[in-house]
Parts: C-alpha cells; sequence; structure tokens
C-alpha cells in the first residue's frame, strides 16, 4: 500500500533535507514543535518493514508512507 501527501509550500532547502527524519531536528522557534514527529513515524514504519520517502522542490514537497500487505 502507498499513500502520498503533497504540499504546495516553498519546499524543503537541500542543506537541511538529510536531516528531517533526525530526532529533535525542526526548523520551528522555541516552544513550536519537537521535532520528533517524522523520527517516530520511521521509527514505526521501520518496525513494521514499511518505509517514508521525502520528494521535495520548491513549491511542493511529497511524503510517501509504503505499507506491507502482508
Amino acid at each position: 500500500v502507498k499513500v502520498s501527501i503533497t504540499d504546495n509550500g516553498p519546499g524543503i532547502p537541500q542543506a537541511i533535507l538529510h536531516r528531517v527524519f533526525e530526532p529533535f531536528f525542526t526548523t520551528k522557534g522555541l516552544g513550536e514543535g519537537t521535532g520528533l514527529g517524522l523520527d517516530i513515524t520511521k521509527r514505526i514504519l521501520d518496525e513494521i518493514g514499511g518505509r517514508i520517502d521525502v520528494e521535495t522542490r520548491p513549491g511542493k514537497t511529497t511524503f510517501t508512507v509504503w505499507l506491507k500487505t502482508e
């Protein structure tokens, strides 16, 4: 099963793209986020044999979640 979510935001800068799944990494200000959402999502998917991918460019970012069916 494949689920993709796409937005029309500014995109994720290439300089930080490799960090988006790191625990506690956030671009938000102090008190506005924990930086755990994508880390936790990736850990859960790894545990159940799934995965999450990200593709980005200016004006568009897509996160795709892959789930095993068996």
